[in-house]
Order: C-alpha cells, then structure tokens, then sequence
C-alpha cells in the first residue's frame, strides 16, 4: 500500500510542483540550470541501477528514486514550455497534454491498473541471511490471472555501506504452494547453500510440499 501511494502522489502532484518551481526560476538561469543537472542526474543513476540491478536496501527510498524519471519529464516539459519560440511551446504543449493526461489517467480511472503494476514489482518478504546477503520474494501474477507463481531474488550489500544492494541471483517459481504462502528460507553458511520449502495441505487434505536448494556455487560472486 504506502508504495501505491508513492506512485500515486508522484502522478497525481508532480505536474503541478514542477510547473511551480519551472515558474520560480524561469527568470533565474543559473539557478534553473542547475536544478535541471541535479534532478537529471538523480533520473541517470536511477536508470542506471535499473538495468544493472543497483539498488538501495530501503524500498520506499527505491520507489521514491524511480518517480523521479516522471519528475524529470515534467520538469523538463515546462522548461521547454517557458521558451520563446512558439513551435516548441506548442510541441510542449502537445506532449503535456499526452504525458499529463495518461498520468492522471492512470491515477483516477485506471487507479487498480496501477495498483497491479507496483503489486508486479513489491516485494512482500524480505531477510537479511547474514554475510551481506539478502533475500526477497516477490508474487508473479494475481487472483485473476492464468499464471501463479513467485520471484525469489538474492541481493549483496557490504557492511561500510549496508544502504547499497546489488542483485546476484534471480528465479522464478510457478506453482501455486509457492504463490500462497510465504517460503521458509534457511541460509547455512557451512553448507554455502540457502534452503527454501513450504508445505501447505492440498486435495484430500494430503500435504503438498514444495522444496528448492540455491547454492552458492549458482550465485555470482
């Protein structure tokens, strides 16, 4: 829930806050200029962690990041908006009105829409195994859909900067034992290996057991 309400409140406030600051430094060059730089490069590294699988151990402060692209969008549309030249004042105009309006789109009518989308990406399990490793679950798919199943991702962090996390493994299980319930996750050092199982009872209240073994041997350094 508070991570649909990040990206809710990013769609629904962002066009308006940077029209705001777009109109406090129109005026103001060297003060514009930098703002922009500051606010592209937070949109840069984020993009970067992106596709490298960067992140941070905080998921809140990792969704807050991600909205920063949209703030970049709107930012930059009222900037070009504010120039003199009237064919790119209409162009501005003509992209706000296609970025704005699928934003606040998304976030009245297709408010649900959205709510699947982050649900697709929320973590809803997360350990901290030790030796800097950490795990997390994630649910592949939902009530209405044709397939069930669960994302288990295996991140690093290092001590001296335990805010900092970098994916090094990544499976998906489709089953519906694992859907439903969260796994048991037992991290043995000795044996280099974390051990995940569930159980839960199936038709003819027999037990159904699901069981996976992630070695370390699998995982890269």
């Amino acid at each position: 829930m508070t991570i649909w309400l990040i990206i809710l409140i990013a769609i629904w406030t962002f066009p308006i806050l940077t029209l705001i600051l777009a109109r406090l430094t129109r005026n103001n060059a060297r003060l514009k200029k930098r703002i922009i730089k500051i606010v592209l490069g937070i949109t840069s590294l984020t993009i970067l962690g992106l596709v490298f699988n960067f992140s941070t151990t905080i998921k809140e402060l990792d969704w807050i990041l991600v909205t920063s692209v949209y703030f970049s969008i709107c930012l930059i549309l009222w900037t070009v908006y504010y120039f003199t030249n009237k064919i790119v004042k209409i162009l501005a105009v003509i992209s706000m009105v296609f970025v704005f309006g699928l934003g606040y789109l998304s976030g009245t009518i297709g408010i649900i829409g959205v709510g699947f989308v982050v649900g697709a990406y929320d973590t809803t399990n997360e350990k901290w195994l030790g030796d800097g490793l950490i795990y997390k679950e994630t649910p592949i798919g939902n009530a209405i859909a044709d397939y069930r199943g669960k994302r288990i991702e295996i991140y690093k962090t290092i001590s001296w900067l335990p805010i900092i996390e970098w994916r090094i493994l990544h499976r998906e299980y489709y089953n519906w034992i694992v859907y439903g319930n969260t796994l048991n996750v037992d991290y043995r050092a000795n044996d280099k290996a974390i051990y995940l199982n569930v159980s839960e009872p199936g038709k003819d209240n027999k037990l159904e057991t699901w069981s996976d073994t992630i070695r370390f041997s699998q995982v890269k350094k």
